[in-house]
């Protein structure tokens, strides 16, 4: 060690001592979310298949948890109000207190995560189970042909189950979240803990465990963290640096090719995203942010996010100092951000708030299976590709933007009906 990096040697051990020693949070942290977990120690925390399988036994009437068709009936009631009732096979009505014969649950049929078939009532549900890894070669569109075929008098509900109610690239198919399994879960595990055997209740609180401290969000959890990173920000950032996280170098690529190009400027990147503008944007773009930790000009910016088999874009608007000039521009880009290429999957009214709001959808940019991160120039030649298709569309959005916020732009007046 060269006697010029020992003062800084000292201090990344130093902080390191303080984070494992002087940390009644990380204690606090690890006592929730550390406790023994069946699923934690036979390894398959994180493995779609096994969740799919767990999903499978508690939903089949037929199998050894002694409950019938409570576990089932209570997902298809809040599927079935989750659904537009234009995707509906049946309505909840029809559910409620119904006794469904017939019903088949199957893994892995035709590649199908998980299939339930009833005879009577006669209802196809189709789960794609999206946990670490996304969609590839238009597989909802394949599912919904087999689908079709070996059940062509069938009306399916298909559902998108995803850790955050992820937008699937298929309109047919029902977003739904592992918030909202654990919901139905949770409900139904209070409702009926007296009647459930002892053994199916310890398997059902284990993953219950699972998916709550893993999958979905937690106040107690959300601010341990902050204090935490607030407080042992060196430790982590030199944790982070020597050892990264899954997406870190990925994201890592995405930031190298940004800072390489001068035709886009990088205001941050965490360990798996990366928040970017067009260079000459710099020069016009107001210090309007609220953020404290975020440059002041980054109250809009792009993404690049990392994923555990994914590369995601899309475009955000962050909190502002104008609340009026915010919300004028969120609503440009909710109904015409297409136009600056900014693409959107879902339908309908949007609900803004005055924080964070994205006005585009998550556009897969690069996908890749889990366990085989992509190789350096397979991500670059990605990230490339969309740029060199935004870039020439975000022309006509600077003019637009910089009119909103001198209070010149006119919006379009649709007629009234």
């Amino acid at each position: 060690m060269d006697e010029s990096d020992r003062p800084a040697s000292i201090a990344a051990l130093a902080a390191l001592e303080r984070f494992i020693v002087d940390n009644d949070d990380l204690l606090q942290l690890e006592s929730m979310i550390g406790r023994f977990n069946i699923f934690d120690a036979l390894g398959i925390a994180r493995t779609e298949i096994r969740h799919s399988n767990f999903l499978a036994f508690i939903l089949d009437p037929a199998e050894s948890h002694g409950q019938s068709q409570l576990f089932l009936q209570a997902l298809l009631m809040d599927l079935l109000k989750a659904a537009p009732p234009g995707l509906r096979p049946l309505s909840p009505i029809q559910i409620d207190g119904a006794e469904l014969r017939g019903v088949e649950v199957r893994r892995e049929w035709n590649n199908v995560d998980l299939l339930i078939t009833c005879r009577d009532p006669s209802f196809v549900i189709v789960v794609e189970n999206k946990l670490g890894s996304s969609e590839h070669s238009d597989q909802l569109g394949r599912y919904k042909d087999v689908i079709h075929r070996n059940f062509p008098d069938a009306r399916p509900l298909y559902v998108f189950l995803t850790p955050d109610r992820s937008e699937p690239s298929e309109e047919e198919w029902l977003p739904y979240s592992y918030l909202d399994l654990y919901r139905v879960l949770s409900r139904v595990r209070a409702t009926n803990e007296n009647s459930i055997g002892d053994e199916v209740l310890v398997f059902l609180d284990h993953y219950l465990n699972l998916i709550g401290t893993r999958f979905m969000n937690d106040p107690t959890i959300d601010e341990l963290c902050k204090r935490i990173h607030k407080n042992h920000r060196q430790a982590l950032q030199l944790i982070w640096d020597r050892v990264g996280t899954p997406a870190s170098g990925t994201a890592a690529e995405v930031e190298a090719y940004l800072r390489e190009n001068p035709l886009w400027n990088v205001f941050y990147r965490s360990g798996s995203s990366v928040d970017f503008v067009p260079t000459d944007w710099t020069i016009w773009l107001p210090p309007l942010g609220l953020d404290s930790k975020e440059h002041p000009q980054s109250w809009f910016v792009m993404r690049f996010e990392a994923f555990e088999g994914h590369l995601d874009f899309f475009v955000e608007v962050r909190r502002m100092e104008d609340l009026s000039r915010r919300r004028a521009i969120v609503d440009l880009l909710l109904a015409d951000g297409t136009k600056f290429g900014f693409k959107r999957k879902q339908k309908g009214e949007v609900k803004v708030k005055d924080s964070y709001t994205r006005v585009s959808s998550r556009e897969k940019v690069l996908t890749w299976p889990v366990d085989e991160p992509p190789e350096t120039a397979i991500v670059r030649a990605a990230i490339a590709k969309k740029l060199n298709e935004l870039h020439p569309k975000l022309h006509g959005l600077t003019d637009v933007l910089q009119a909103i916020l001198k209070g010149t732009h006119k919006p379009l007046v649709t007629a009234a009906t």
